[in-house]
Parts: C-alpha cells; sequence; structure tokens
C-alpha cells in the first residue's frame, strides 16, 4: 500500500501525464510493510518504509527491482512506540522499482513486503516553459536593471556636467580674483616703489638745497701780493709770479662767513697747475688779520689742493675717493648740519672729495691761486647741478 502527499498528487494531474502506480503486497503474518512518498530531497524523492514492532530477529531492507540492497536510513522506532520507520532516497535514472521487506536476520527470508514503482514524472524537474519563463524573468531583471544605471549614469553626468560648469565658474572667479589681487599687489608694489623713488627724489632735493651763496672777497685778510679783480677774482700779482719764495698765507680770505645752513659756491680754477680751496675758522681770519697774513695756515682750517695732478685734502681724510680727474670748474658745497665740506667736478656732475669738519664757530671760504698768471674766479651759481649726482 501507498500514500502520496495530496498536493504532490495534484500537481501530477494538474500535468495531465500517465504514470504507472503499482504496489504489490506480499502477505506474512498480516505484518507488511507501509511504504510512504515524504517528500522531495534535491532532484530525488524521499520514501518512508513503517511496520509494527517487530521481533529482534526481524528487520527492515530496502532493495531496487533487480533484488540488491539500496543504502537507507537506520530503523528507528516512531514517536509512540508502536512502529519502526526506516527511509531512503530514490534517485531519478537509478530504477523507478524499490520495495520494502521485513527479513529475518537469520534465514535472511522475507517475512512480508511492499513494493512501488514510481515513473518519472514524479522527479523534481522543470519544464521547458518554466525554464523560458525563468530566463525571461532574469533577462527583464538585467534590462531593467540596464537600463536603471544607465539613467543613473546620465543623471550623474548631467549633475557632473552641472558640478563641472560650476568648478569651471568658480575657477575663473578664483583666476579673475587672483589676476585682479596681482595687478593690485603689482600696482601697490609700483605705487610705493614711486613713493619710495619720490621719497629719495625729495631726500636728494633737499639733500641739494644748499643755498647758493655769491662770495666776494675781503681786501683786509687778503695777502697784498695778490691781487683782486671785481672782489671775486685773484691772482699773484706780476711782479711776484716769478720769485720762489714767497711767505705767508698767500690766500685771500672771502667777506661772508657761515655758522649754520647748507651752502654752495662755485669756482673756476681752469687748467691751472695748483690751487686750493677751503675754509677756515673765525678765530684763524682775525689771527691772519691781525698779522697781516705774514705767517702761513697751520690750523683751524680744512682745504683741498690740486698739485702734481692728484687731488690733495687738508685738515682731514677724505670720506670719498671718487676720482683723480682734472676739472676746471670746481663746485663746494658746505654743510654745517653734517659738518662736511664737499668738492665736486662740475663739468662731470660728480664728487671729488668729502673732508669732516670739526669746527663749531662761523666758517669762511678761502682761495689760493697759485702762480698762474690768469686769474682764479668765483663764479655766480643759478643751480648746483653737480650736487644731483650725491
Amino acid at each position: 500500500m501507498a500514500i502520496f502527499s495530496p498536493w504532490k498528487t495534484q500537481l501530477l494531474w494538474n500535468y495531465f501525464l500517465p504514470f504507472v502506480l503499482m504496489i504489490h503486497l506480499t502477505l506474512g503474518d498480516n505484518r507488511s510493510p507501509l511504504i510512504v512518498l515524504d517528500q522531495y530531497e534535491g532532484s530525488g524523492i524521499r520514501l518512508v518504509c513503517t511496520s509494527e514492532m517487530l521481533f529482534p530477529e526481524l528487520q527492515l531492507l530496502w532493495v531496487d527491482g533487480r533484488g540488491q540492497e539500496l543504502l537507507a536510513a537506520p530503523a528507528i522506532a516512531t514517536p509512540d512506540n508502536t512502529n519502526i520507520a526506516t527511509s531512503v532516497l530514490l534517485q531519478p535514472g537509478s530504477g523507478n522499482s524499490v520495495s520494502c521487506r521485513i527479513v529475518s536476520k537469520s534465514t535472511k527470508t522475507s517475512a512480508g513486503s511492499t513494493s512501488v514503482v514510481i515513473a518519472d514524472i514524479f522527479f523534481p524537474s522543470t519544464s521547458q516553459w518554466m525554464i523560458g519563463f525563468i530566463v525571461t524573468v532574469v533577462l527583464g531583471i538585467i534590462v531593467i536593471i540596464a537600463i536603471y544605471y544607465t539613467l543613473k549614469k546620465n543623471r550623474l553626468k548631467l549633475a557632473l556636467s552641472g558640478i563641472s560648469k560650476q568648478i569651471i565658474i568658480v575657477l575663473i572667479h578664483i583666476s579673475m580674483y587672483t589676476e585682479n589681487e596681482q595687478k593690485a599687489m603689482e600696482e601697490e608694489k609700483e605705487k610705493n616703489e614711486s613713493q619710495e623713488a619720490m621719497k629719495a627724489e625729495q631726500d636728494n632735493l633737499e639733500k641739494t638745497m644748499a643755498e647758493l651763496v655769491n662770495i666776494t672777497l675781503d681786501p683786509q685778510c687778503t695777502h697784498p701780493k695778490l691781487t683782486v679783480k671785481e672782489k671775486n677774482r685773484i691772482k699773484l700779482s706780476s711782479p711776484y709770479s716769478r720769485q720762489k719764495d714767497l711767505e705767508g698765507a698767500l690766500i685771500a680770505v672771502a667777506h661772508e662767513g657761515f655758522s649754520s645752513g647748507k651752502l654752495y659756491w662755485e669756482v673756476e680754477v681752469g687748467s691751472r697747475t695748483f690751487w686750493e680751496l677751503g675754509v677756515l675758522a673765525e678765530m684763524v681770519r682775525n689771527r691772519l688779520i691781525n698779522e697781516r697774513l705774514e705767517k702761513p695756515l697751520e690750523e683751524g682750517y680744512v682745504s683741498m689742493q690740486w698739485f702734481q695732478s692728484q687731488y690733495h685734502c687738508i685738515g682731514g681724510d677724505s670720506l670719498t675717493n671718487s676720482q683723480n680727474e682734472e676739472c676746471a670748474v670746481v663746485g663746494v658745497f658746505l654743510d654745517l648740519e653734517d659738518k662736511m665740506l664737499s668738492f665736486h667736478n662740475v663739468q662731470l656732475m660728480c664728487s671729488i672729495r668729502s673732508i669732516p669738519v670739526e669746527f663749531s664757530e662761523k666758517m669762511y671760504p678761502f682761495f689760493k691761486p697759485g702762480r698762474e698768471e690768469s686769474f682764479l674766479g668765483i663764479r655766480p651759481v643759478s643751480s648746483p647741478l653737480c650736487l644731483a649726482s650725491l
């Protein structure tokens, strides 16, 4: 006797497929086992064989259609302890006929058996239309996923495109801002440089803002062997020009004295082989007047000589030593604020020498023409152009 699960039987009837189910009962003491189609496992069917409790010398065996014993699960008691059961997994293609026998352990004779033949249609399988349906569903899912990701990718591209545009706009603004900042920095730098240049020019202008003085010679402080012309031109008198020994201070001192400020005057020395220009202290000037310039200068003065084609500083060391070229016009700059006496080449517009002046009293310009027959002259000035090189 065989019993099938109702839904499995209904499945077969829904397909209207023929099947053969054959059950052979062999009566032996009315103890034939019962075979039940329990469940599907994988591609096979699990069959369960149950029987009343057996004597110890009897056992349940599964055999195929050829009488070969099948590998089955060990027999166990049912929950109510009235029956025992064993099961076997029948695979498709392994032979559709199986039997559950009650066999004597000692004599190996059958005391009862139940056989069942199961058609192949009962085994789990996938129909062609089901395969097609599944394939269609899978392909549909793949297409839907592809469409979804395509749309997502397109939206992402659009989003990235929008973001890229925003980034480009931001970068353009940053670039413009950077350029504007750089331009502003350059303009600020140019402005600062211009201001610094203007300040330097102003400082230079302030430095060159000397009082232009017209020097006149003081007859009382001029050596008697010197000839004075037009109050600002001197030379050694002709009768004495060839004498080898001329005593005293052969100089002419200016009538004007200065105790403060920045003063500038120019002297035409020409191509003389010797000349000396400088300033002396008021105390020295007074001594010269009292002594009628009969004694030479010894101290209290600062000057520069042109002698043997070189410049020589008297009364102090020069702070500059720019050049030794002979010049025809010498600019003299007396800066009593910075305590400095400077000499400049007016034609070349450059500095010649600068000598510190350490005296605190009033200073007077003086001039020594040498033995030349031409006049050494103090010329009027309108602008101290040579000071622009300082």
